[in-house]
């Protein structure tokens, strides 16, 4: 993007979106949602009745799982989302209750009224499992969900990703949230010299999960300015771990100092916000505006007590256009049929362990 083109997007500061964290950590009541008996009841009581068909969990839709009073308000969610300040805590789930199963109906029931659930890898998950699993991040086919190392702040190949939380950890597993807006007006106004290379394409590592006829990376900038929207696209360690292919593109001296100062204004403390997971919390974020991380955690060394998240990647309906080079990550640009990880070997599945 052109310096000038830069220079034409409005002031986004008014945003609902445009918060900082020392505000939002003093005002919980405008993130945090709890479930009320009744409510609970009815998602009960959807879940029920869907698994007496012994259908699916995959085949869970809007009609199956009906919802005659909890639909608006998972609406409601989804336009907060999109529109507020793009992320909410729905807390009160008492998942002590339910076996695993009848936990990933009420969830996944949840996450189709606020959107379609996406592949979260190569081997098609709608349904993910958080969960430290021993491996090796210098491995580059391990994702960093899949360890107890800190994530850094980053956006989904998705248009929102959910978190339930299980089990929390013996310490740590932190939740920092992030607003993109923030941090582009934070940028903006320090490091006004370095902004334009926010802009340029950066390459990013696939990890392994290779769409068929793709590179093992794919290149798209930080900050897309498209139809009067700001979009984010981010991973650090990934973007680092790409430039060991030789046909990535390479981070110019000019490109480091940008991404260093981005970094810099993520991990502010009055700039994210912090959260830590109870047992039934459940999160959901807009990955086009907001950046999500989590801290490094020590867990228990009984199985049945470690930390354990469920995860859901969800596309939107009636969400906001995306650039034709997101199709490089999200496989599709159309609107809420977008995001996702698919590769040849990909077969769709709701798995009830990790």
């Amino acid at each position: 993007m052109k310096l000038n083109m830069i220079n034409k997007i409005p002031n986004l500061s008014n945003l609902p979106v445009a918060w900082k964290g020392e505000h939002l950590s003093n005002n919980k009541k405008i993130w945090i949602k709890e479930f009320n008996n009744k409510e609970i009841v009815e998602l009960e009581n959807a879940a029920k009745k869907f698994l007496k068909t012994n259908n699916d969990l995959s085949n869970i839709n809007l009609n199956n799982f009906y919802l005659p009073n909890l639909s608006d308000f998972f609406v409601n969610i989804r336009e907060e989302l999109k529109n507020g300040i793009g992320f909410t805590l729905l807390r009160g789930l008492p998942v002590q209750k339910y076996d695993v199963k009848e936990l990933a109906t009420i969830y996944f029931g949840i996450g189709i009224h606020i959107g379609s659930p996406r592949s979260q890898n190569a081997k098609g998950h709608l349904l993910g499992h958080i969960k430290d699993l021993g491996l090796n991040l210098k491995d580059n086919n391990v994702r960093v969900y899949q360890t107890n190392e800190r994530q850094h702040f980053h956006t989904d190949s998705c248009d929102a990703v959910g978190l339930l939380c299980l089990r929390k950890a013996k310490s740590g597993g932190t939740s920092m949230l992030c607003s993109t807006i923030t941090v582009y007006n934070e940028f903006k106004m320090k490091y006004p010299d370095l902004l334009k290379f926010l802009f340029k394409p950066l390459s990013r590592d696939r990890r392994g999960e290779i769409p068929i006829g793709e590179k093992p990376f794919y290149n798209l900038p930080v900050l897309h300015w498209h139809k009067k929207k700001l979009t984010g696209v981010y991973h650090r360690p990934y973007i680092d771990s790409a430039q060991s292919y030789k046909e990535a593109i390479k981070i110019s001296p000019d490109q480091k100092k940008a991404l260093d100062k981005f970094d810099k204004i993520t991990n502010d403390s009055k700039i994210h916000l912090k959260m830590n997971f109870l047992p039934g919390d459940i999160q959901f974020v807009y990955n086009h505006s907001i950046l999500h991380d989590r801290t490094s955690y020590i867990d228990w060394k009984e199985d049945n007590k470690k930390r354990h998240l469920l995860r859901l990647w969800l596309s939107l309906p009636n969400d906001r256009p995306l650039p034709t080079s997101f199709a490089k990550r999200y496989g599709s640009i159309e609107i809420g049929n977008r995001g996702g990880i698919v590769t040849h070997n990909t077969k769709f599945h709701v798995p009830l362990s990790p």
